[in-house]
């Protein structure tokens, strides 16, 4: 029997450019003492949760679904002897106070959003880099520039050494793939001909199986960062047993800085408190101790 429990989780601050809400809403599902999350994105082309919900009633399966049904027959299924994956901040804000908060926490990399605004705040950034040399830094445009000249123009003079990748700079791949020298990460927007020798490949096992990761890593398995859906804990936690297991696989002894570590986005939760402060490695509590947590949701059935 399927049964799932609709969940929130309230927003310190926008986690896109095109995110205007301040709630976010997913459901857990259980079935056969298993558990996943699914966690829509609708204004990135995700169904709805309502429409999630539907599709589960139905007995149709969507993208979310079909990686939540993996996701549960995978959980508790600890991945032993796996490389230690380190995160870095991701940060709804740039203001003194979470940054200072990674650094304090032990983060060496913190990852930013720059999308529509990006000329606006070119120089805020600018000026954060140059003022904490301890860090390295990681900016996310979700596609929002248009042209070769306007990254040329964010990129200016700030510090190359500190910025580790721009990730997703344009909407077209085009645009992507005829970029030469500053490293870009890929996210959504992956062109035809990937070049991960001088690229990084954005990987989020909530919307993509091991089996695709792969094929777009192709030779080059470390230049893959495994992220979370910024979701619920159990979403996390999948994320990073999915990063354990691709980077065992392929015998990445030392993986890239990932995106993990979300929880910290999200005003406090009993599930956020079980994973701890964030930090820059994202450890599975105990199995027990989230099972109690899971089993006290008023799951519906279907």
């Amino acid at each position: 029997m399927i049964e799932y429990a609709t969940y929130q989780l309230s927003q310190k601050a926008a986690l896109n450019r095109l995110d205007l809400s301040s709630v976010r809403e997913g459901m857990l599902l259980r079935f056969d003492g298993k558990y996943a999350c699914v966690h829509p994105w609708p204004e990135l082309g995700d169904p709805t949760l309502a429409e999630c919900i539907a599709d589960l009633k139905a007995g149709r399966e969507n993208q979310l679904l079909t990686r939540a049904f993996y996701a549960a027959e995978q959980f508790g299924n600890l991945i032993a002897d796996a490389p230690e994956i380190s995160s870095h901040a991701t940060l709804p804000q740039l203001n003194g106070t979470p940054v200072l908060a990674a650094v304090d926490a032990g983060f060496k990399a913190t990852k930013i959003k720059r999308g529509k605004d990006w000329m606006r705040l070119r120089k805020k950034t600018q000026a954060f880099i140059e003022g904490y040399p301890c860090l390295r830094w990681r900016i996310d445009f979700n596609g929002a520039l248009t042209s070769h000249r306007e990254l040329s123009q964010f990129l200016g003079a700030m510090p190359r050494h500190q910025i580790d990748f721009i990730e997703d700079p344009f909407s077209d791949p085009k645009l992507a793939e005829t970029w030469k020298g500053f490293p870009i990460a890929y996210d959504r927007v992956i062109p035809e001909n990937l070049d991960l020798e001088h690229n990084y490949l954005i990987a989020k096992p909530t919307i993509q199986s091991l089996e695709t990761i792969e094929e777009l890593a192709g030779t080059h398995p470390e230049k893959v960062i495994f992220t979370s859906y910024m979701d619920h804990a159990v979403g996390q936690l999948f994320a990073l047993q999915e990063a354990q297991r691709f980077y065992k696989k392929h015998k990445v002894k030392a993986p890239p800085l990932c995106g993990l570590v979300t929880q910290g986005l999200y005003e406090e939760t009993s599930y956020a408190s079980l994973l701890g402060a964030a930090s820059p490695t994202l450890n599975h509590p105990p199995l027990e101790q989230l099972i109690e947590l899971l089993e006290n949701e008023n799951y519906i059935a279907l």
